[in-house]
């Protein structure tokens, strides 16, 4: 009985501290990443928000997406686009695989599918115009 008491207990330790070190593979996403992105606009008066980086009711975009500081989950970065620069905060959620963020006027949501992608919805509604998009960030080498 004690045998098992014993193999029960260093059974749990084991897999206890497996679980620990798994936690421990949170992605390191610092770099820059292109973005390839299709998206959709409402104009709701006559021009677009200042930091709209999508323009037409149907739309493409090419733009950098900088992760420039990054402490365990949490991110700090700059979007760049042809039409606009704008600061954003990220984190990578407890499944290491999705990533939630929020930057000047509005959010994006990700999951990781390996090292060097990330597929993305992003969305913002701002009193000058709502955006859609779908698209990929791909790790620049």
């Amino acid at each position: 009985m004690k045998k098992i008491v014993i193999s029960f207990t260093l059974l749990a330790f084991l897999l206890g501290t497996a679980i620990c070190f798994a936690e421990s593979g949170i992605p390191n996403l610092v770099g820059t990443w292109t973005v390839q992105a299709e998206g959709a606009v409402l104009l709701k008066g006559a021009v677009h928000g200042a930091k709209t980086h999508h323009r037409g009711e149907f739309s493409t975009l090419k733009a950098e997406w900088v992760v420039t500081k990054q402490q365990g989950r949490v991110l700090h970065g700059i979007f760049k686009s042809p039409r606009a620069t704008e600061k954003f905060v990220a984190v990578i959620a407890l499944d290491n695989k999705s990533l939630y963020q929020a930057d000047e006027d509005g959010f994006l949501e990700g999951q990781i599918s390996s090292n060097d992608k990330i597929n993305i919805i992003y969305r913002h509604s701002t009193s000058a115009d709502t955006v859609v998009a779908v698209g990929t960030l791909m790790r620049k080498k």
